[in-house]
């Protein structure tokens, strides 16, 4: 049976470098931090943004959280930035479970793009319909960051 190596080993556990390689401290051995964004308690109409937080230069997003005690319906949140609005989460509906951090992403192309090489601003964007306006949201970025 064969043997692979993940791909943040290559080069250090392998063999195939010599010297070996140095691990990439954003991926192995970081630091975790998280990032809590609430949305005002407001009705956001499609096509609004909510400004979340920045993510730093260095850093790997690892998981984004979503938490309302109050179905969104039909209505969509995309995360990402102004160039990219689905960067980090693709449009998606949250309708269930209520009042329990769910994981909505990153999209696995995130991670696997290494770290970031500048700030990222986060915004969520609203498409298809309205966020509800009493709904409490709650936003959580997890990320690593070399140490």
């Amino acid at each position: 049976m064969a043997n692979r190596f993940a791909i943040q080993q290559v080069g250090v556990l392998d063999g195939t470098a010599y010297p070996a390689k140095k691990l990439d401290g954003a991926q192995v051995g970081a630091k975790e931090r998280r990032t809590l964004c609430s949305k005002q308690v407001l009705a956001d109409a499609v096509g609004d943004t909510v400004t979340l937080c920045t993510i730093p230069a260095g850093a790997i997003v690892r998981q984004v959280n979503i938490n309302s005690d109050t179905s969104l319906g039909t209505s969509t949140i995309a995360i990402g930035t102004v160039a990219t609005p689905a960067k980090y989460v693709a449009a998606t509906t949250f309708t269930t479970p209520l009042n329990v951090p769910t994981a909505i992403g990153p999209k696995a192309s995130v991670p696997a793009a290494g770290a970031l090489l500048t700030d990222d601003v986060l915004i969520m964007s609203v498409g298809v319909a309205a966020l509800p306006a009493g709904a409490v949201v709650h936003i959580e970025i997890e990320f690593t960051i070399s140490a």
